[in-house]
């Protein structure tokens, strides 16, 4: 069944520049079989954002270096040792904060299931492939909160950028790049506008879905 949103039915908002407020990297987190650890290094990272600037990306591998002491803001874990399991994602004190359950197939969809009593989301959150017009099925991922619609895209290169719909435009809400051997990543975002471990769940399983292989 065809997702009911694409990205051609809203423009992307030209004037709204993307300043982000959160800064977390993402460890271990690409084609991973069995943990990855978060750490929000908002606030530690000394270089500005500046597009991804090597300067940047070095200062925030350090900052989250040295936050390892403390211990990552989230924790995924698989349920078993391959790629293709469901993960669980737990917070710095071992509470669930949700299950995400990584598809591999074309036109099916992942999705992340919050407890009943979760801050972070009402319901789970579905993320399907869809079309935006131009033959990149494969390169938009769609998923719904709380009656809102944005649209990871993987059009621009390197860079997966994820846009909101505004006043029906889309504005973009967070940008992640692969870093290093392209095990870890570095994941920005605007914190007023995007809640944190959606931004984390969905990330992860962009970058570890329908392309994905075992290794």
């Amino acid at each position: 069944m065809p997702h009911p949103f694409s990205p051609e039915d809203f423009p992307i908002n030209e004037e709204r520049e993307f300043d982000p407020t959160r800064t977390i990297f993402l460890k271990q987190a690409i084609h991973f079989k069995k943990t990855a650890q978060i750490f929000d290094v908002t606030g530690k990272v000394r270089k500005s954002f500046n597009n991804f600037s090597h300067s940047f990306l070095d200062a925030t591998a350090r900052a989250a270096k040295q936050a390892e002491d403390n211990g990552p803001t989230y924790e995924i874990k698989s349920c078993g040792d391959m790629m293709r399991t469901i993960k669980t994602m737990t917070d710095n004190q071992g509470e669930k904060v949700c299950d995400l359950n990584i598809t591999f197939i074309s036109f099916d969809c992942s999705t992340v299931r919050f407890p009943s009593d979760s801050k972070h989301s009402r319901h789970p959150i579905e993320i399907w492939p869809v079309d935006d017009g131009r033959g990149k099925g494969d390169k938009h991922e769609c998923f719904v909160r709380h009656s809102v619609p944005y649209f990871w895209d993987m059009t621009s290169g390197p860079v997966g950028v994820l846009h909101k719909c505004l006043n029906q435009q889309r504005v973009e809400v967070a940008k992640v790049v692969a870093y290093g051997f392209d095990k870890d990543a570095i994941l920005v975002l605007d914190g007023d506008e995007l809640d944190d471990a959606v931004a984390v769940a969905t990330c992860v399983i962009l970058l570890n879905g329908r392309d994905s292989m075992d290794h």
